[in-house]
């Protein structure tokens, strides 16, 4: 049997976002899958929606390349995302619309070898 890793980071820790945004790079080339998790815990405002991308590069500072998008969130609950071939370097971006919209969410993501 196989001797599997496994290493969690936090993408966005819970907080309210009205507003596009995103994580830090992060260096990840020893893994090559990763699950992940989206919590959408609380929404407000007219047409709310909320959008990810997680992006890829060769680089720290040429993370821009669009490797998944998730479905679009429209309410509340818990997302999952499933990536495979990541890496070198991966980092999440996300886009809130919709008038006066909020979303409370947090995003881990689950590496693995």
């Amino acid at each position: 049997m196989s001797d599997r890793r496994t290493h969690t980071i936090v993408l966005a820790p819970p907080a309210a976002r009205a507003a596009a945004g995103g994580s830090t790079a992060f260096e990840v080339s020893r893994f090559t899958e990763a699950l992940l998790f989206i919590d959408v815990t609380a929404v407000s405002g007219a047409s709310p929606a909320l959008d990810f991308e997680v992006q890829t590069g060769p680089a720290a500072d040429e993370v821009a390349f669009v490797h998944t998008k998730s479905s679009e969130i429209t309410s509340a609950g818990k997302t999952l995302v499933k990536l495979a071939n990541i890496g070198p370097w991966l980092r999440l971006a996300w886009s809130v619309s919709g008038e006066e919209s909020s979303f409370t969410f947090e995003a881990r993501l689950t590496l693995k070898t």
